[in-house]
């Protein structure tokens, strides 16, 4: 087997562009991935950017002129869930065979490689799901360094019957004889299985053999460089005027209050709405730590009353989210004109936000892709179309784990770069159902046990997310020889490396013993504890 040392990365961060038909060339090395309607388009982008080379998302209608003017160094075509001779499957531009630039094809996108180059593809006699070993033909050029036998993960009903004139076969499993293909000479690639899932062992030596030795790739996108050409770009977009942050306190903001600081220094102003669903003892600490700890001035506006106001017999979690979302600008509109006046409204907008409150319309420009509405984030979906702000979002393209690579870049602590993600919305989302003053209390003083003793176990930093929910429910218990009728807590622990997907956690029995029985004890209100085994898909991290 050939042997080739590749870059070791060591922390990677990635952004993604919103419209690509207008733009100029991309000034640094760039690997573009092409998306089908992939489950894991996004999870091929994180672990190219774990090479350290820079990564994109794009919609499989990008045309070959649009990527020829984005001068990859490589592209990507994901999986999908169509079959490629179904009447309407999603095609991509032929031209791109003609580009000279390597694309690998992965699953669904290896299928349309060999069917638009003259091969064959057709309903396989077994389908292949879950995890297969991989057996080397050819163990040179894209499967240096995978091992003989390596677990890849399966998941197609479709196989390769015949290659195209000029390609090869580089692997196999026991089902499928074409689980990677090639032609060497025009540089184009294809694998059956997904190797930019965790359950494949040799997906990221294939994935780094694609971006360095064969699109040849320097691993030079980093989070300094990432943190050097926001600060650039923040100034270009600023200039002289003035940004208003939304500050929460989690990583996410805090990280860009930090960012923008030292892009912008007092031209910042941060302020901290509390909007009364914030966890227990979290605003009055929030705002202590920035103004004695990070000499970073915040304006607190109590707006507590005025929010619970505006959710006042709502129940739909929709209809909840875009009255806070909106109520949120609408605040920052009216204190700015106190403190102000601001131009750019500053947020800490991710990649999954934008991702999960998509619109299922069909997009009309070449670098959109197609996504399903999950749900509206409040600073997504529910923003006001006569927003008078300009937005700043440095972070739009970014997971939840590059965000906190920059934050302790830039001299974050890592008691906020730890901190787990916290909705927008706050616990508004995590109270089913109408949501009350007296709710918000049982719920705070519930969620405030599950923190103390994971804390106290020394296992916080083991989960992903660990908060409690509300259920607008009650149910017959007995307490003390008497008959009580009372609300259900349950307890979400979860854990996941961005949140696109993530599985309930397996903890120890006497944690889950001693939540019970302490919520039960202490929480007035609460006689049922109940613990969510559910994982995303096909459940949300969240409730609402």
């Amino acid at each position: 087997m050939t042997t080739t040392q590749t870059p070791t990365p060591q922390s990677p961060i990635s952004e993604s562009i919103e419209d690509q038909r207008d733009r100029p060339l991309i000034d640094r090395e760039t690997i573009l991935i092409l998306d089908f309607g992939s489950q894991y388009s996004e999870l091929i982008a994180r672990r190219i950017r774990e090479t350290q080379v820079y990564s994109e998302v794009l919609s499989h209608r990008t045309d070959a002129a649009t990527l020829q003017k984005l001068n990859p160094k490589g592209i990507i075509l994901s999986g999908g869930p169509n079959s490629v001779y179904d009447e309407g499957a999603p095609l991509c531009d032929p031209e791109i065979w003609q580009l000279g630039i390597p694309v690998l094809g992965v699953c669904y996108g290896m299928q349309l490689m060999v069917q638009q180059l003259g091969g064959h593809v057709a309903r396989a006699e077994r389908a292949e799901y879950g995890k297969a070993s991989l057996y080397i033909d050819d163990p040179t050029d894209l499967l240096t360094n995978v091992e003989e036998g390596s677990t890849m993960w399966m998941s197609h009903g479709d196989s390769v019957l015949r290659m195209p004139e000029g390609f090869e076969r580089l692997a196999h499993t026991e089902n499928t004889e074409c689980a990677a293909v090639a032609n060497h000479e025009k540089q184009l690639y294809g694998v059956q299985f997904h190797p930019e899932v965790v359950h494949s062992e040799g997906g990221m030596p294939l994935i780094r053999n694609f971006v360095y030795h064969i699109c040849e790739c320097q691993p030079t996108w980093t989070t300094a460089t990432f943190v050097e050409e926001s600060i650039k770009e923040i100034r270009e977009q600023v200039g002289d005027r003035r940004v208003l942050l939304a500050l929460s306190g989690g990583v996410d903001s805090s990280t860009l209050a930090f960012l923008l600081h030292k892009a912008i220094g007092d031209k910042l102003t941060c302020m901290f709405i509390d909007q009364g669903f914030m966890r227990k003892y979290e605003p009055e600490r929030l705002v202590k730590l920035f103004h004695e700890q990070f000499h970073i001035p915040v304006a607190y506006v109590n707006a507590r009353d005025r929010f619970l106001a505006q959710i006042d017999g709502i129940t739909d979690p929709e209809e909840k989210r875009k009255r806070i979302g909106h109520e949120f600008i609408r605040v920052f509109e009216e204190e700015s004109k106190r403190l102000g006046p601001f131009d750019f409204l500053a947020q800490g907008t991710l990649y999954p936000d934008v991702i999960e409150s998509a619109d299922t319309s069909i997009p009309s420009q070449p670098g959109q892709r197609v996504a399903v509405k999950i749900k509206s984030h409040h600073n997504v979906g529910g923003l006001p179309d006569d927003l008078c702000f300009k937005l700043v979002e440095p972070l739009r393209k970014l997971f939840k784990d590059e965000v906190r690579k920059v934050g302790r870049s830039i001299g974050l602590p890592e008691e906020i770069v730890q901190r787990h993600p916290f909705p927008g919305p706050g616990l508004a989302i995590r109270i089913l159902g109408e949501v009350t003053a007296e709710r918000l209390d049982i719920l705070r003083d519930a969620d405030y046990v599950v923190r103390q003793e994971i804390n106290r176990q020394g296992l916080y930093h083991d989960f992903w997310q660990a908060f409690a929910v509300l259920l607008p429910i009650r149910s017959v218990g007995v307490m003390g020889d008497q008959r009580t009728y009372a609300y259900p807590i349950v307890l979400r622990l979860v854990s996941s490396e961005d949140g696109m997907t993530a599985d309930w956690s397996r903890v120890p029995y006497d944690l889950l013993e001693t939540i019970s029985n302490r919520i039960v004890n202490e929480v007035r209100g609460v006689n049922r504890v109940v613990y969510d085994i559910t994982s995303k898909p096909p459940g949300t991290i969240e409730w609402e």
